[in-house]
């Protein structure tokens, strides 16, 4: 789901859509192009093709509220694709991947509508395919009655389309969505000063100023603060005291009642008789005010809002998420946590036994290519072997420690982006030390610095933002002079991606 930006003034929200992070220029060349097809109408009854024709243009409008991209114009492609057996009315999950080819696609939108006579009711089915994934990356199913309440359910069918998109370009997790969604909202808070009414409805009017300025740079939605307090349905004890807070300028405790809505960014701004002062609040910390008087030009006060917003750092999270050709990763680093248990094979371990360890895993995603991940990997384990004679008397004491890095892959699960499989080709060295007790009366210490392998796997599930486990196996081999010492792993992890 796109993530929600929210902005209040004068007592005034700003609401922005999907904003991941600064939305830095990007050519048109890097955008992903992004096809949306007229839907199949399989109701046969032309009485319907008005919403054949709309679904197209109300998808895009909706996609155009929350990311950057470019639409590709498959009608025209199409016709001057002569040599092309595949045309846009014909599109399905079959050739689709043939039909993204021919136009050159990143990303096609297609679908049906059907209706069925108990229900009275269309079925919409809309399927999202990326051409670099080479698959369907999600589809949406939705019922409606064919009336006004269509359009709501279009708009519906645009938003679940988008977080299909928003998922799969950032490389988010279905947890991760919704994490950020519920975190993310930003308000911009103007706190007007009143005596009465008349100071009042003064300071709402300079508010409609300041709505229409913004407008104009940033894709965002407007409402006072006491439309917000309807949207949250604020309690009617906690308005009177935000209003209390505004009379009296108290910007600390309006910054921390802004703070329990989840608001992490805001803007409090004091209305005077000459002046407007605009102090920006990022993350709990003030920064310098800017102020414009209450008669300035409506370009001064434009440009000094602007400023308010740019140099406190908030404009970057009302700017649009761009969708480029190639999804990215998100939270590319991951620390892991874990024990493992350690079983000795090949004839170098004649009479070990099993023994347990510890190990801390570090990985880092660097390029993703759809279906999988490329990255590297590095590890430290400790592991405490002991064996016993026949006679219960202590044979040896072994210990390793050892480090181990190289390249890993890892395939996220396509439906289920949340399990993934990894997979790891590891090379370092091992630190042994020996304690030998057999047939002396004082033990034999041996230690020493030899060259290890290791191949491993893990399947791991990302439960919840961050937080994941994880359970593996792997095989390792220490390369000692004249023995194969090798051994088999099985481990649980824990640990957080960021």
């Amino acid at each position: 789901m796109p993530t929600l930006r929210v902005s209040i003034f004068t007592m005034a929200l700003l609401c922005a859509h999907a904003s991941v992070g600064a939305a830095t220029a990007t050519k048109p060349t890097e955008l992903a192009r992004v096809a949306i097809l007229e839907f199949q109408d399989n109701t046969g009854q032309k009485t319907y093709g008005w919403v054949k024709t709309s679904l197209p243009d109300a998808i895009n409008s909706s996609m155009k509220d929350q990311f950057e991209f470019q639409r590709a114009e498959v009608a025209g492609a199409a016709k001057s694709a002569e040599k092309s057996r595949v045309s846009a009315g014909e599109v399905d999950s079959q050739n689709v991947s043939v039909f993204a080819e021919q136009q050159g696609l990143d990303i096609v939108i297609f679908g049906n509508f059907s209706y069925e006579t108990k229900t009275r009711k269309a079925v919409f089915t809309a399927e999202v395919y990326h051409h670099k994934g080479k698959r369907v990356i999600g589809t949406v199913v939705q019922q409606s009655k064919l009336n006004n309440d269509v359009f709501g359910t279009i708009d519906t069918i645009s938003k679940k389309i988008v977080e299909h998109i928003y998922r799969f370009s950032l490389d988010l997790t279905e947890q991760q969505v919704v994490a950020k969604t519920e975190q993310s909202v930003r308000l911009l808070v103007l706190v007007p000063t009143w005596t009465n009414d008349a100071q009042k409805k003064a300071a709402v009017n300079e508010l409609e100023v300041q709505k229409k300025e913004l407008r104009k740079k940033y894709p965002a939605e407007f409402l006072t603060i006491f439309e917000f307090f309807k949207v949250k349905k604020t309690p009617a004890a906690d308005q009177q005291q935000i209003e209390g807070f505004a009379k009296s300028r108290n910007d600390a405790a309006i910054s921390d009642w802004l703070k329990a809505q989840k608001v992490t960014n805001a803007m409090i701004v004091f209305v005077s008789d000459n002046k407007v002062s605009l102090r920006p609040v990022v993350e709990g910390n003030s920064k310098p005010p800017v102020t414009y008087a209450v008669t300035a030009s409506a370009a001064e006060k434009a440009g000094t809002i602007d400023a308010a917003v740019t140099a406190s750092g908030m404009g970057v999270n009302l700017q649009k998420t761009t969708l480029k050709k190639d999804p990215g990763i998100r939270d590319r680093f991951s620390l892991a946590g874990g024990m493992f248990l350690l079983a000795p094979i090949g004839t170098g371990s004649d009479k070990m036994s099993a023994a347990p360890g510890l190990e801390i895993q570090a990985l880092y995603r660097a390029v993703n290519l759809c279906a999988f991940q490329l990255g590297a990997a590095a590890s430290l384990h400790g592991s405490w072997q002991k064996s016993y004679l026949s006679t219960g008397d202590e044979d040896f004491n072994l210990q390793h420690y050892t480090a181990l890095a190289g390249p890993a892959l890892i395939v996220p699960m396509p439906f289920y982006r949340s399990l993934e499989v990894q997979v790891l080709l590891l090379g370092g060295a091992a630190y042994s030390h020996l304690e030998k007790f057999k047939y002396v009366d004082t033990p034999l210490t041996f230690s020493g610095v030899n060259a290890a392998v290791s191949a491993q796997t893990e399947v791991r599930w990302h439960i919840l933002l961050g937080v994941f486990v994880g359970a593996g196996a792997s095989y390792h081999r220490i390369f000692y002079s004249g023995t194969d010492m090798s051994y088999l792993n099985t481990s649980l992890r824990a640990g957080y991606r960021f």
